[in-house]
């Protein structure tokens, strides 16, 4: 489990943190979802 903690740190360092993609409230908030059609393309 050691190992697994260490190299997770490490890639989350590599990669400066976890992504927000997806995961913004102010998107949500605002309509934006990936699974909904987009009505500018109708």
């Amino acid at each position: 489990m050691t190992w697994n903690l260490m190299h997770l740190a490490a890639m989350l360092q590599r990669a400066e943190g976890i992504s927000a993609h997806g995961n913004r409230r102010t998107e949500w908030d605002a309509g934006c979802r990936p699974d909904f059609p987009n009505p500018e393309h109708r």
